[in-house]
């Protein structure tokens, strides 16, 4: 489960900083000779704008310990004078003080902000204190200072009250944890929001087996290009009907767009065989709907080799 980061902004250099490097982006070009070449690949394929937001704390207190926590999808909320005025999802961390000296300098205990953390999908918020202080159990004149890392249990209350958890970047978990989950899955014991929190983590595994760092991606059936939170990792064999084996098996899934195409196979209304996809004749069905259909009808389908034949044709053979 992703976390909440606190970082109160209300100081001249936090703002300098924020309008320097959050609010406007940093090319990732004039940053390329601090980071290591791999950092540097990570990060464009993360932005393929080749533009990025970076945020950074200094050594001071225990802020390295608690920066170490951070991980990919954790989200930060920035705020001041009584309010959360903003929260933006981390992608990628690194720790660099010559990055960061470059970035912001050095404040006035010759510190510099080197426990760096890059940022994306900034939004503008309004909310009191008061509120944000119900949800995590706070008392209703706390005031946030400093930095610091909520724990899973408070971060959860305030993903699910403001909605903040992204779609696309999601923490990492090992293949241990992955098998955990679709046991707990498989039991359906927990409460909604632990359901909710469970299959979010399954299917932030499965989109890193397809798409890595990569905030672009290709649907598997049209072949157009979208924003990984356009694209579903589609069962190609319908999950409720998935033996243990085949749902631990990353073939099982592939790319499709919630633009129609992960609708219209999950329908049955289009299906693959022999590698190609086909037209399975469904009703009731428009004329729109026939036209979007035949355009992938005939066509290749990428995800079709030896280790997803079966899944296919199971697919085929129950809409057929």
């Amino acid at each position: 489960m992703s976390k909440i980061i606190l970082q109160p902004s209300s100081n001249k250099d936090a703002q300098q900083h924020y309008e320097d490097t959050v609010k406007n982006d940093v090319l990732l070009t004039s940053i390329q000779s601090y980071i290591s070449s791999n950092d540097f690949r990570v990060l464009n394929d993360v932005y393929p704008s080749g533009a990025c937001k970076v945020w950074g704390v200094t050594p001071s207190g225990n802020n390295s310990t608690k920066w170490s926590r951070i991980e990919n999808g954790d989200v930060t909320l920035f705020s001041k004078k009584g309010f959360i005025y903003a929260s933006a999802v981390t992608t990628y961390k690194l720790h660099s003080p010559n990055l960061a000296k470059q970035l912001w300098g050095l404040d006035d205990k010759g510190q510099t902000w080197e426990y760096i953390y890059f940022l994306d999908e900034l939004k503008n918020h309004k909310i009191p204190y008061k509120d944000f202080n119900r949800v995590v159990g706070y008392a209703d004149n706390f005031v946030i200072q400093g930095f610091g890392v909520l724990k899973r249990e408070q971060s959860s209350s305030v993903f699910r009250r403001f909605n903040l958890e992204s779609e696309v970047f999601i923490e990492e978990i090992s293949n241990k944890t992955y098998e955990d989950i679709l046991s707990k899955l498989e039991l359906l014991e927990e409460t909604e929001s632990e359901i909710f929190s469970t299959r979010r983590l399954e299917q932030g595994y499965l989109k890193r087996s397809l798409f890595g760092n990569k905030v672009i991606g290709i649907c598997g059936a049209c072949k157009k290009e979208y924003p990984v939170s356009y694209l579903v990792t589609a069962h190609i064999k319908k999950r409720a009907y998935c033996k243990k084996h085949e749902r631990k098996d990353l073939n099982i899934v592939m790319p499709m767009c919630k633009m129609g195409c992960d609708e219209i196979y999950e329908k049955g209304y289009l299906s693959v065989l022999d590698g190609l996809f086909v037209n399975m004749g469904k009703t009731p069905i428009s004329p729109d709907l026939k036209r979007y259909i035949n355009q992938i009808s005939g066509t290749k389908c990428h995800y079709y080799n030896e280790n997803t034949k079966d899944y296919f044709d199971w697919h085929y053979e129950y809409h057929k």
